[in-house]
């Protein structure tokens, strides 16, 4: 049976994600909301029992996971989450190899570009270890993020220097240094990247597919809030994001891929998906820096200061192959990513790191070829 059903009337605007509220206290109730509003718009789409079956449960296990971690039985919230993330696991198009994984577009099997940025001033004059992850005798250091608690960091990467910059919360051009990165593609990636939208990889609406789809999809919703109040230190919006984090690494998964939660709406997000890989320390890394490369980061300030003969570099990023509109910022003021700065200096990122002299190219250096001594 093709459940074409999903194109009829199942997007809703309401469920256009991010979701953002003012107070964390509001986030229960409103995911209520919208899970009784994608059940909703499924019924009046005519959906089969089956996905109808999936969506009532999933929306039955996630609340009451949450409701168990408001009583401090957060052991039993991370079972129900854990038991949700196995089920999904079983099929390619929710957990896969990097290299292999539905939430990158732009041609499976092709190089991947990935960024990484941290905040300061051009005199630091990061090295590519100092790009790396927090090391394990600074441990003390990590911080509580959506796919990391205290004590256990994620190494945190975007798909573009944007999606870098939003995420740091966009810090001056001064502060801002990015240096580019490559995976081996081996990692073991749980896909997050989904949207009402996103119909493009359900192989012609097959119903397997598009039931994973569905568990995706109300995990994901549970994932996609942004809260304003500020001054917080308990974030209700994290509680799912954690859990999964913590089911995945029990099941032997590398990292969490999904759509940046900065941007006004995630259809601008194609050029900001985020992927937060797993540190296992072993010694003061993790494994995960054997499965690297990396080069040392540039300031985005300098960058501008070079002038076009330097700047006009060409490389063909995997993000602009998706064959989808990639813009990035709102539906009054949108531009394409490839009309910006950021786009530019993704390119020269990879062409200067793959034009070093001396061995030093990204193609002569070996996996793990991070320095972290």
């Amino acid at each position: 049976m093709s459940l074409t059903w999903m194109e009829n009337g199942f997007i809703c605007k309401d469920l256009y994600a991010p979701f953002i509220l003012e107070k964390d206290f509001d986030y229960f109730d409103d995911l209520k909301k919208k899970y009784k509003l994608v059940i909703q718009q499924a019924e009046g789409a005519g959906a089969d029992d089956d996905s109808l079956k999936i969506l009532s449960e999933f929306k039955s296990k996630i609340l009451k996971a949450l409701k168990c971690y408001y009583k401090a039985d957060i052991e039993k919230c991370n079972k129900i989450i854990r038991n949700l993330i196995k089920d999904v696991g079983k099929d390619s198009f929710a957990v896969n190899t990097l290299d292999k994984s539905y939430a990158f577009p732009g041609g499976l099997g092709t190089e991947l570009q990935l960024f990484r940025c941290r905040k300061g001033n051009p005199s630091n004059a990061y090295q590519a270890k100092d790009m790396l992850h927090l090391p394990q005798k600074l441990r003390e250091k990590s911080g509580n993020y959506r796919f990391s608690i205290p004590g256990n960091p994620s190494l945190y990467l975007a798909n573009s220097s944007y999606g870098c910059w939003i995420e740091t919360g966009f810090p001056s051009e001064n502060e801002f240094n990015v240096s580019p990165v490559l995976m081996d593609g081996t990692q073991k990636i749980l896909n997050l990247v989904i949207s009402i939208r996103d119909f493009h990889a359900l192989n012609g609406f097959e119903d397997r597919r598009v039931h994973c789809w569905l568990k995706l999809y109300m995990l994901t919703i549970a994932t996609s809030y942004r809260i304003k109040e500020a001054d917080r230190t308990f974030k209700s919006e994290y509680i799912i994001s954690q859990s999964i984090m913590m089911a995945c690494k029990r099941l032997g998964y590398d990292g969490v891929a999904y759509y940046s939660k900065r941007v006004n709406d995630e259809i601008f997000a194609l050029c900001a998906i985020n992927l937060a890989l797993f540190v296992d320390y072993e010694g003061n890394y993790s494994k995960i820096v054997e499965h690297m490369k990396m080069d040392d980061a540039f300031n985005f300030g300098l960058y501008k200061q070079l002038c076009a003969s330097l700047t006009y570099k060409n490389y063909e990023l995997r993000s602009m192959r998706s064959g989808f509109i990639t813009n990035i910022g709102n539906y009054d003021r949108q531009n394409p990513y490839t009309e910006t700065k950021f786009f530019d200096f993704d390119k020269y990122m990879f062409t200067s790191w793959r034009d070093k002299p001396n061995g030093k190219g990204k193609d002569q250096i070996p996996w793990g070829g991070v320095p972290v001594a």
